[in-house]
Parts: C-alpha cells; structure tokens; sequence
C-alpha cells in the first residue's frame, strides 16, 4: 500500500516540525511519501520542508482549499491521499495505520481521523470537538438516512484519507470557499460508496479565534454549505438551536466562568451564521470585508480573462 501524504502550509512555524517528525515516526507496512504544498511562506515554513529528507516540496500559486487539494492529488504518487492540516499533529505511531485500516473494505471511498484538542482550547471548543469526533467509530452514510444533508454527510480534511482514484472521479469542488470537504463527501455518498470516520486514527488539532474571527469562520461556512446543500434553513436553525442548549449547559455546569464569553462567542457565531445565508444578495466588496478568506473574493472582483483556470 503507497501513500502520499499531503501537507498544506502558510507560515506554519515551528509547530510544523513536530507534525513532520510525527508523520515520519508511523509505523506502517507501505511506502510512504510527504508532500509539502507550500503558499508563499515567508517564515522558515520552506527551508525547513526542503532540509527535512523525505519530504517533497511544491509551490502553489493560488491557494484554494478545493485547488489546492486538486493539485495535491496531482503531483501525489501514492495509492492513497493522505491531507494533513499543518496544525495538526498525529497523535501516537498508528496514526497513519489505523486511518488506513478501513480501506480493506473496496466500498470505503474515504476515511477521516478524531480530532482532540490542544490544552489552551476553550470549553466552546473541547465541547465541539467531542461531538463532532466522538469514541465512537461511524460509517456513512447511516442505514436511518434517508437525506444527505448537512448534518449526514460530516467530513473532516483536517486528517483524511482517500483513494486517489476516487479523487479523479469525484474531485474537490474548486470554485467553493470552503467546506470542500462536505461536498465531496456528499458526492462520493450519493454515488454509493462509504466513508468512514475512524476514532482510532488521532490528531491534535483545534483553535482559538478571535470573536471577529468565530464571526468570519461562520460566514465563510454558511455561504459554501448553502451552495452545497439544499437543507431548509428551518432544519439548520434547529440543529443548531439544539446544539447551542446542549452548549450552553455543558459551560453552564462545567465552566460557568466562561458563560460571559459564551454569550459573546454565540452571538458573533449567529451573526456569521445568518450573513452567510444571506451572504450571496451581498455585493462582492461587502463579502469580502466579512470574509476570513480576502484571497477568495479579491479574485472573484478580477475580470474573468485574468482569472486562471484550474482544471482537473
């Protein structure tokens, strides 16, 4: 079994040797190569990746979470894709193993890894990432889905695994902002196959935004997941009534000294939320400024002869 592990990097710091040091500490039975796709780092980002042995360093032009992901399935040699966020960092030696195990299965398109966070993250944050990567391993799409939605497709390509054929067939969406990840999951669902999220592969990996950040992230969110799914916006706004409940009293009994911020942190992720439905009757100028990701929209405002074109 060969495999191309990809990392993306931007000023990744030193926090990208450990994540180098712990892909090349795997214990695995396969060839396994890593591929560095670095967007115009101006720290020690690429000088680190070209003296690290192993390691195979590309430049990209013009980053895109769906792009550039593309264009790592390219240039990658390997049987399997493996992404790899450059904040996150696999936790134990059957990191790579156990998120490749479920393959054995010819139906499984693609696999994702339990992420668990790091030890500066907030309540709001260990609370999201405990529900979202359970213990618990899942395989979709489940036998009581009738719908793939929102909230039945989950993906993570914070640590993914895919086949790279299946990568050719059904590749990343190029002109989304982001949540790339969602639609290809629903894709590759609804053409019948499987993917699987595997808590036995480990990552250490969450943030701390900002509150203009948490506000930004939504929007960029909801603008990409309203063009890729067609849930009524009664469905996510009960989802997501629910899960700010179940939010609030797990800061309420545990940290209740956050519950100040939490008012806070929700009412930026409500605001992010409800601009991304309505993001689209927005002019481009005003995206942009409520935007996390300024590259996206500069080169939507250029003419569409200068544009380049991507194609897989």
């Amino acid at each position: 079994m060969d495999v191309s592990v990809v990392i993306l990097t931007l000023n990744a710091g030193p926090q990208l040797r450990r994540t180098l040091d712990a892909v090349r500490g795997q214990r695995f039975d396969g060839a396994v190569e890593v591929l560095v796709l670095d967007s115009g780092s101006t720290d020690g980002t690429r000088r680190l990746a070209e003296s690290t042995g192993g390691v195979r360093l590309h430049h990209v032009e013009n980053f895109g979470h769906g792009r550039t992901r593309n264009e790592a399935a390219r240039l990658a040699r390997g049987e399997f894709v493996v992404y790899l966020t450059q904040d996150a960092i696999p936790v134990g030696d059957r990191w790579l193993a156990n998120l490749l195990a479920p393959f054995e299965d010819a139906r499984v398109a693609a696999t994702f890894s339990r992420q668990v966070p790091y030890s500066n993250a907030t309540p709001m944050e260990r609370f999201f990432l405990a529900t979202r990567f359970p213990e618990e391993r899942i395989v979709r799409p489940q036998p009581t889905v009738h719908r793939l939605g929102l909230y039945t497709v989950f993906f993570s390509n914070v640590s993914s695994a895919i086949r790279r054929a299946t990568l050719v067939e059904f590749p990343f969406d190029e002109t989304l902002i982001m949540s790339e990840d969602q639609q290809f999951a629903r894709d590759v669902l609804a053409a019948g196959y499987r993917t699987v999220y595997e808590p036995a592969s480990v990552v250490r990996h969450s943030h701390r935004y900002t509150l203009w950040q948490v506000f930004a992230r939504y929007f960029d969110s909801l603008y990409s997941l309203v063009e890729i799914f067609d849930d009524s916006t009664r469905d996510v706004s009960l989802e997501g009534s629910r899960y700010a409940f179940r939010e609030f009293w797990h800061v309420l009994t545990r940290h209740p000294l956050w519950l100040p911020y939490l008012l806070l942190y929700n009412a930026c992720k409500t605001a992010g939320t409800l601009a991304g439905h309505l993001g689209h009757r927005l002019p481009i100028s005003v995206r942009r400024a409520l935007s996390l990701h300024k590259y996206y929209w500069a080169e939507l405002q250029r003419p569409p002869a200068a544009r380049p074109s991507y194609i897989c």
